[in-house]
């Protein structure tokens, strides 16, 4: 007698594998792929392939008598249910949860020096403080975990509230905690400091948070540093520094030079006249209105926007490098797109897998994009170079009726096709390698355009209507970017 064997355990673990080395072999070639948050997202999956799996050898050897039956659910696969559902949900919230917070997404509460009781009660208690600052006040807070607001305020002095909120058993042991915590303003070294000595206290502060709000003379250079807190700083004249680990971080209307060190939340820079530098990592960023060169070095994952950058700016992260001259409208980029408009000077930008659309700009302009589609609107008169190189993606350029340029673009295994008619102008629409090439008008600006399986489209735009136009009339439109993906 024949003995078959129905079993699909081994399959199911091969696919398994070749899934999770999919996984981490496509984050070779494109950055913006994060396998531990797929992992962490769809790990249930695997408990539906595995049911799936164990349903279809059940039924299978019901349709052989000959084959001993085999059962639902084992013993041992109960407990390799058990230890995936604990691996899977501490992947989640580790990876899911932000860094900052994932202790909370557990519920529990500990200090830097160990594990606390995650069952205590919270009590909250309120102090003022205000005193005296120099004439050059360089204010310093510390604050381990808790919101820090500093604003501007009238004459000399300074005045704020500080609360303190703790955690424990009872109310008489959160009374004897309050009593050890001194939160005042110390003059030394040349500086006012706010750090409150939480070491000193039991537990080493695990259990303490202070929100401290002061106002204090428009002169103040404030030097912030927190661990777990948001950060707002507003009206200020002198150099700001903000290092923050966890919370966002807001500052608007300061005169002088602003640098912000991040790791998470979010950043809002605003109304500085000053020079700004952000690092780090984190989510959404904001700058606008900044007089003074802008630099921002780091991972930022959120959305990232600039507006009205007098003296520019320079971005640098893993997969995009960005330098504009200036920016007088708008410029913003997500995970897979980067869209600029009006921007007054040169801009460069090297990156992979966005799509870009940049419109109203006349100064030079230098892209180079893998995988990603490139569109691109010049305002009249257009007066610097312009030089694209892209792979995988289409590139068309709209260029205004009068406009006169030297062009030379080809499309390598993909297609050219150009708008602009002239004798000068020659469009080689036939082979592998497809251009177009020569003088139109009276020359001018130069235009290389370059892509790999894509479409070079050179668009001779409609020229700005001077009023609303009429019911029924129809203009020329750029098509919008394939992909619009999530810096």
């Amino acid at each position: 007698m024949n003995t078959i064997h129905y079993r699909r355990g081994t399959f199911f673990w091969a696919l398994i594998l070749i899934a999770i080395g999919v996984i981490f072999l496509e984050q070779n070639f494109n950055p913006t792929v994060h396998p531990w948050a797929i992992i962490a997202r769809y790990w249930p999956v695997v408990i539906i392939i595995w049911g799936i799996s164990k349903l279809l050898d059940y039924f299978q050897a019901r349709a052989h008598p000959d084959v001993a039956r085999p059962s639902l659910f084992s013993g041992l696969d109960v407990l390799l249910l058990i230890l995936i559902l604990i691996l899977g949900t501490a992947v989640s919230h580790l990876v899911l949860a932000p860094w900052q917070r994932w202790r909370t997404e557990w519920g529990i509460h500990f200090s830097d020096n160990g594990w606390n009781n995650p069952f205590l009660n919270s009590y909250s208690y309120t102090h003022s403080i205000d005193g005296s600052l120099p004439p050059h006040p360089h204010l310093v807070v510390v604050d381990r975990r808790g919101d820090v607001e500093v604003k501007a305020g009238e004459g000399t002095g300074f005045s704020g509230l500080v609360t303190e909120t703790i955690r424990a058993a009872s109310e008489q042991d959160a009374q004897k905690v309050e009593q050890q915590l001194k939160v005042a303003i110390v003059n030394k070294a040349g500086h006012s400091l706010i750090q409150p000595d939480l070491d000193a206290v039991p537990g080493g502060g695990g259990n303490v948070r202070l929100d401290i709000t002061l106002n204090v003379p428009q002169s103040v250079a404030a030097d912030v540093t927190t661990q777990e807190g948001d950060v707002l700083l507003d009206g200020l004249n002198g150099s700001q520094t903000v290092v923050s680990n966890g919370g966002a971080v807001h500052l608007t209307n300061v005169q002088g030079t602003v640098v912000v060190e991040k790791s998470g939340g979010s950043t809002s820079v605003r109304q500085v006249k000053g020079s700004v530098q952000v690092s780090g990592s984190g989510g959404d960023v904001e700058i606008t209105n900044v007089s003074g060169p802008v630099t921002v070095t780091g991972e930022f994952t959120g959305l990232v926007r600039f507006e009205q950058l007098s003296q520019g700016l320079q971005f640098t992260s893993s997969r995009t490098h960005l330098t504009a001259r200036s920016i007088a409208g708008k410029l913003e980029m997500q995970m897979g797109s980067l869209e600029a408009s009006d921007i007054a000077g040169p801009l460069e930008v090297s990156t992979s897998h966005k799509d870009i659309n940049i419109t109203a700009f006349k100064q030079a302009l230098t892209i180079s994009d893998s995988g990603g589609n490139i569109i691109l609107q010049a305002a009249p008169p257009l007066s610097g170079p312009i030089v694209v190189n892209s792979s995988n993606g289409d590139i068309e350029l709209a260029l205004p009726p009068s406009s006169g340029f030297v062009v030379n673009a080809a499309s390598e295994n993909g297609q050219v096709d150009s708008d602009f008619q002239a004798a000068s102008l020659v469009v080689h629409s036939q082979g592998n390698k497809p251009s177009i090439e020569g003088t139109y008008g009276h020359g001018g600006p130069t235009i290389r355009l370059f892509t790999t399986y894509g479409t070079v489209h050179l668009i001779r735009a409609a020229p700005a209507p001077t009023t609303s136009p009429a019911a029924g009339e129809q203009t020329r439109l750029l098509r919008p970017a394939i992909r619009n993906s999530g810096s």
